[in-house]
């Protein structure tokens, strides 16, 4: 009988309780909030980008040209779908005009000769102070206005730090200055290398010159017919070009880095350097195209061929070793966040994510703990977690804990 009552008695407690925390909709009556698993928050590199298809095509075309007066083809050399070397012969003419085409050839000689010295005098100039002074331009008044500081220390560190980072950038401009003269001086040379020898060619027949190839690359069309030009190159240079849909355009920046994976090849890292603001017109759904240029090792370039398709990703955003969580544990801008035996929402802002991660950049440190899985059933409350015996310091646990406190833990789960 006792029995009876005892069960009889439990049930209706337990009853009364589910019943005073279904109308208490006030939230008067306290709740422990049950964790299962937890996790703690990491600091990691994040990135976000945008994946797109893209394949690898011609940097870009090169028409050589016949001018009619000059004279008419007598001989093609090369034939569509040649590969050919910068310097190749392309095809021979017959000129119209023997006199005006040495007088032509020597004038393009003597122009291409003052050119090539005028970048050489250039590239040996390139490191001197007048180009640097340019880009120290404003240090005058960003120091005068650090100089208003109190602390001397401050003053005198902050000065060097921009002294640094000034002549860092100084130093940059100056290789991208080099480097731009050293590619044009090597163009120049190649078009005076070309005239040399027809000039050459034009002396040793009377009436003939080869016509050679401006750069390497591949034949792309051949037009014996007198209408200009009479080949077309692709150059072998090539660029990863792909389209972007309206949204994805509203995303993409020039500049932007991007890393462009080729099935059982290399990966080729580089950034987007054309980006359209008209779409294409052959398309109904607005498709705005882009270029990237990468770079690749020799032996990675032998591997690539123009028509290549590419996974490329388009890097967005990156967030370096930031306090990083799982995109789902984060609500309307909130996590729980569990601290000092309570769990309670942090307001949080996020930085770059991915399916994956979520960065965040305000709100939430690395190391703290949230659970593993976030939800709006918690409450601002205090909260339990299951035990996990092999988490637990057996040799120091006495230290910690009364028989009294582990009893009521015990009771509590």
């Amino acid at each position: 009988m006792m029995k009876k009552l005892i069960l009889t008695l439990g049930i209706v407690l337990v009853l009364v309780n589910i019943a005073i925390l279904f109308l208490d909709d006030d939230g008067r009556v306290g709740r422990t909030n049950f964790i299962h698993k937890w996790e703690q928050v990491k600091a990691q590199d994040v990135k976000e980008t945008l994946s797109v298809p893209a394949v690898l095509t011609s940097a870009h075309e090169v028409p050589v040209y016949l001018e009619s007066e000059s004279g008419s083809v007598s001989k093609m050399l090369v034939e569509p779908g040649d590969t050919v070397e910068e310097g190749a012969d392309l095809f021979t003419y017959r000129v119209a005009d023997y006199a005006k085409t040495y007088r032509e050839l020597t004038a393009s000689i003597t122009s291409l000769d003052e050119k090539v010295m005028a970048v050489e005098q250039a590239i040996s100039e390139a490191g001197e102070s007048d180009f640097a002074a340019a880009a120290f331009s404003n240090d005058v008044n960003v120091i005068e206005t650090i100089d208003g500081s109190e602390n001397e220390e401050d003053t005198e560190a902050a000065s060097e730090a921009l002294q640094q980072a000034t002549e860092e950038q100084t130093a940059q401009l100056q290789e991208q200055y080099r480097i731009s003269l050293e590619k044009e001086l090597a163009e120049k040379n190649a078009e005076l290398t070309a005239a040399e020898e027809q000039l050459a060619g034009l002396e040793e027949t009377g009436e003939y010159v080869t016509v050679t190839s401006p750069a390497a690359g591949t034949v792309k069309s051949i037009d014996e017919s007198g209408n200009k030009p009479v080949t077309t190159l692709q150059s072998s240079e090539l660029v990863i070009t792909g389209e972007l849909t309206e949204a994805e355009r509203k995303q993409v920046q020039n500049a932007m880095t991007i890393e462009a994976k080729l099935d059982d090849g290399p990966v080729l890292e580089g950034e987007i350097t054309e980006l359209a603001e008209q779409p294409a017109a052959t398309s109904k759904e607005s498709k705005y195209q882009f270029e990237a240029s990468y770079l690749a090792e020799d032996e990675q370039a032998d591997k690539l061929l123009a028509g290549y398709h590419l996974d490329t990703d388009i890097l967005l955003a990156y967030a370096s070793q930031a306090p990083t969580v799982k995109p789902a544990q984060v609500e309307d801008n909130q996590v729980w966040k569990m601290a000092n035996g309570q769990l309670f929402t942090a307001k949080v802002d996020t930085g770059a994510q991915n399916g994956k991660q979520a960065a965040i950049t305000s709100g939430l440190e690395a190391g703290a703990f949230i659970p593993a899985k976030q939800g709006d059933y918690y409450q601002n409350e205090p909260f339990v977690t299951p035990w996990k015996a092999q988490q637990m310091n057996w040799s120091s646990w006495s230290d910690s804990f009364t028989s009294y406190e582990f009893l009521l833990g015990l009771l509590d789960h």
